[in-house]
């Protein structure tokens, strides 16, 4: 979202530290409980390994039955996504577009193909920010990854991409853009953008969207002349 919107920020950011959250380290835990529980629910691991696995991370302190309830609730609704008698199912992949953005990679949670569709899959954890599906940069990226992956080896014409949020009442969001469409949108939009935001070249373009997560959102010129703006524009607060 946020370089595609504003370049410049992609290496503007570098020069601050990265930080995380208690909320960022629970998100970690539980993708790794949602991925051990979705193993043995597929049958990738057996009861005695899983009791194992799991024990080892209810240590944890963000570790509680809410946590094994959303991450049972993710390995079901992966199971019955499973429409036809063979799909292949992979778990936490990583995915490399670096054919559309230079050192592009990401991890997929899950994908399932089942021809002629590739579903992209993704488990968010947080609750204070609802991830939509429709025209979804990260999961489009992910989608071109997925597909310089396993293209070659099945027919794919689909790729459907799901946000899956357990803790907003179990919403799931999905939205389809055929490969051809997908394809474009990563040479004409992404490529292009992507040029500029690996040379911090370009615009700068403050948004709430954009800057959210940015490191360099309290010292960015930018933003700042845009917040002073609403004062010109609002001279009697």
């Amino acid at each position: 979202h946020r370089w595609l919107a504003c370049t410049p920020s992609a290496r503007f950011e570098l020069q601050f530290p990265k930080t995380t959250s208690a909320y960022a380290e629970e998100g970690t835990l539980a993708h790794s409980v949602s991925e051990l529980t979705t193993r043995f629910y597929l049958g990738e691991i057996d009861e005695n390994a899983y009791e194992t696995q799991l024990a080892e991370l209810s240590k944890s302190d963000y570790f509680n039955e809410e946590m094994l309830e959303h991450a049972e609730s993710y390995a079901k609704f992966i199971v019955e996504k499973k429409v036809c008698a063979d799909p292949v199912v992979i778990l936490e992949s990583r995915l490399d577009f670096s054919k559309y953005v230079p050192e592009g990679f990401g991890t997929g949670d899950c994908l399932i193909i089942a021809e002629p569709v590739l579903d992209v899959i993704d488990l968010k954890y947080g609750k204070g920010h609802r991830v939509e599906a429709e025209d979804n940069p990260q999961m489009q990226l992910y989608g071109l990854g997925a597909l310089a992956e396993y293209e070659s080896l099945y027919d794919i014409q689909t790729v459907r991409m799901t946000i899956f949020q357990p803790r907003l009442s179990g919403v799931c969001d999905s939205a389809e853009k055929s490969v051809k469409d997908l394809k474009a949108w990563g040479t004409k939009i992404v490529k292009p953008r992507a040029k500029l935001a690996s040379k911090g070249e370009g615009e700068f373009a403050p948004s709430e969207e954009a800057c959210r997560f940015c490191r360099a959102k309290a010292q960015c010129k930018a933003r700042t002349d845009k917040n002073l703006a609403l004062f010109d524009e609002s001279p009697d607060p």
